[in-house]
């Protein structure tokens, strides 16, 4: 064979492999991008999906125009689900779980901005984690699709094998963007590995002298003007475009579990917690009014049984509300969207509480009152936080 032949006959073996690869990348959908075949024992599950969240989706949020969205860090892509019933109008309004893990405020910012720029957007929640704005510059590709990524790349290849191995049964994220996280970890499965498993969680926030008698002083909370500086300038961005575009936002302040809210009070960060709080919703009321329809601030701070979940309840994690102290399932946050999109449900308000700067003082004081009737009840709180605390030194 002439050299000329050799390499036009490698070139085209080389091309043939390229093209199987993408064909087979194509089908295998490991992303969850193309979504031509779904076959269950096949592809249906997507467990390389996480953590290629920034990869595909928002432009699968490009792709598929949803109506309602939700946006926020991990505990939003784990614990918030988008198909509830009052999030979606009763199924009036497609939605998609944007969130991404790990995402702090800069990123989140940059893609708040994004989906209320996106055609049709009706509805967002948006966990609240701070309000400065952010250069956007290195997200200025948002939406857009790289192919060469999801057909051609290496890690297209491996993630498609590993989707055809890995079909075990255990979802791992859904069509909408909800991720399952550690729910399903054959690792976790007794509540000495949930106990590890929020120790690591909430080492991240234990302080070097917690004091388990340490009080509460709500003269301390900061009810000052929120200033009109760079400081704020990225969330009243967010709140103007959403008024501009005539979007319902919903600015949602992450439950937490009782666990992380004592740790919180024993490292004297409850004042500063509140003082966020207030520095929000006012800074909202400014933008829109006291009572705008189209924007609004709710709280999943408090002493209920939902947020109080012992870490040795004797329940596999897949059954369980939490997965660690930060991190609730969606069961969970499907109460607290009960509150917030009723749908007509009797008595569904009874968790969280939408915020206002009138009634503030009022739920700082009805929240402690909370706190007190539900601890002498409950002391496996105080057992398990101090069990906790010396597992995460």
């Amino acid at each position: 064979m002439s050299p000329k032949r050799y390499t036009l006959a490698l070139l085209v073996l080389l091309l043939l492999l390229l093209a199987s690869a993408g064909a087979f990348n194509r089908i295998v959908d490991p992303f969850w991008y193309f979504r031509d075949v779904e076959i269950r024992g096949f592809n249906l599950d997507k467990p390389r999906f996480p953590r290629n969240e920034r990869l595909v989706k928002s432009a699968l949020v490009r792709k598929l125009r949803p109506e309602a969205v939700i946006l926020g860090s991990s505990y939003a892509e784990v614990g918030l689900p988008a198909t509830h019933a009052g999030f979606t109008g009763g199924g009036r309004l497609k939605p998609y779980n944007l969130s991404v893990s790990g995402g702090a405020w800069p990123e989140i910012y940059c893609y708040a901005l994004f989906a209320l720029a996106q055609p049709g957007l009706k509805r967002m929640v948006l966990g609240a984690s701070g309000s400065a704005a952010a250069s956007c510059a290195g997200y200025a590709n948002l939406g857009d699709v790289d192919y060469a990524k999801l057909l051609l790349s290496q890690n297209a290849l491996s993630a498609s094998w590993e989707t055809v191995r890995r079909q075990d049964g255990k979802p791992r994220v859904t069509a909408e963007g909800m991720w399952y996280f550690k729910r399903f970890e054959e690792k976790i499965r007794n509540d000495e590995d949930i106990m590890v498993n929020f120790a690591n969680e909430l080492r991240s926030h234990l302080c070097k002298a917690p004091q388990p008698d340490r009080g509460f002083d709500a003269r301390r909370v900061n009810r000052s003007r929120p200033p009109a500086d760079a400081s704020t300038a990225g969330l009243r961005g967010i709140v103007r475009l959403a008024l501009e575009k005539k979007v319902r936002l919903v600015l949602l302040i992450y439950p937490k579990h009782v666990l992380h809210y004592e740790m919180e009070r024993q490292c004297g960060e409850l004042e500063a917690r509140w003082s966020e709080l207030w520095n929000i919703v006012s800074l909202v009321e400014e933008e829109a009014g006291p009572d705008s329809p189209l924007i609004e601030v709710w709280d999943f701070y408090g002493y209920r049984e939902v947020n109080a979940e012992r870490v040795r309840a004797g329940k596999p994690m897949a059954r369980r509300l939490w997965q660690d102290a930060g991190h609730f399932n969606h069961e969970v946050g499907a109460v607290a969207f009960d509150a917030i999109f009723p749908a007509g449900r009797a008595g569904s308000s009874a968790y969280g509480r939408k915020v206002s700067t009138r009634d503030f003082d009022r739920y700082i004081d009805d929240s402690e009152s909370e706190r007190r009737a539900f601890l002498p009840g409950h002391a496996w709180v105080q057992q398990e936080l101090d069990e906790l605390t010396r597992r995460s030194k």
